[in-house]
């Protein structure tokens, strides 16, 4: 808890109706109240539940391209109480450790991963071509950005994936119920709206939300499952 909150960035921006980031790393220099704010995060965690305090979410609109206000074209980042983003960050953090140590990931995979970077497989794609116009070889490259993939991610899919990395039920739980129950503001020119949506419906939203501290790690796992069936 306390190693967690000292990486953190000041900056990030929780939502409005919970406590700041800043406060948390505030009180993670003091033993007593890092001892209680750490436990207050791992009950969720440890037993999968849902805090009420947590289904508080903010919806900001930020421009994808500058001076573009079509609604269509902005990106919606989900602003979530900073206590449970933290614990979204530590599900994402152990389930790569147990994806990797029980070799679950595809080895085409290098988002989210220790010892990985893009430039690599930029590079494995640039030395494929070469090869294929050096054998005379027919071949094809799709450069596909996946659209929208955090908010289309279907919970019970996502939750699959993730056990199969050998993680336990309890923090998939606590997480995924939590998404399916907040109730969502939305950040708009005049203010924070005062109703919200969300809540008690038959059918819960999907997707992880962009700004969940887990998305991208949730992301590989679910992939890793795709690039094995594509494989296959």
């Amino acid at each position: 808890h306390i190693s967690g909150w000292k990486r953190q960035k000041e900056s990030a921006s929780a939502d409005p109706n919970g406590l700041s980031f800043s406060h948390f790393k505030a009180g993670a220099q003091d033993d007593l109240i890092a001892h209680f704010d750490a436990t207050l995060r791992s009950l969720p965690y440890q037993y999968g539940f849902s805090p009420t305090e947590w289904r508080h979410m903010t919806d900001v609109e930020i421009l994808k391209k500058a001076g573009v206000y079509d609604i269509e074209k902005m990106r919606t980042i989900i602003l979530m109480t900073s206590e449970f983003n933290m614990n979204n960050k530590k599900l994402g953090r152990d389930m790569m450790r147990s994806a990797e140590s029980n070799n679950i990931l595809a080895r085409e995979q290098f988002g989210s991963r220790k010892h990985h970077q893009s430039i690599i497989a930029a590079l494995n794609k640039r030395l494929t071509m070469d090869l294929l116009r050096q054998r005379r070889q027919a071949g094809a490259l799709c450069s596909n950005d996946a659209k929208s993939c955090y908010d289309r991610i279907v919970h019970n899919v996502a939750s699959l994936a993730i056990r199969r990395t050998g993680m336990p039920a309890e923090p998939v739980r606590s997480m995924f119920s939590t998404l399916q129950q907040a109730a969502h503001r939305v950040t708009t020119a005049y203010g924070i709206s005062e109703q919200t949506y969300g809540t008690n419906l038959a059918e819960p939203y999907q997707g992880v939300g962009q700004g969940n501290g887990a998305g991208p790690m949730i992301w590989a796992v679910v992939s890793a499952v795709l690039i094995a069936i594509m494989r296959r």
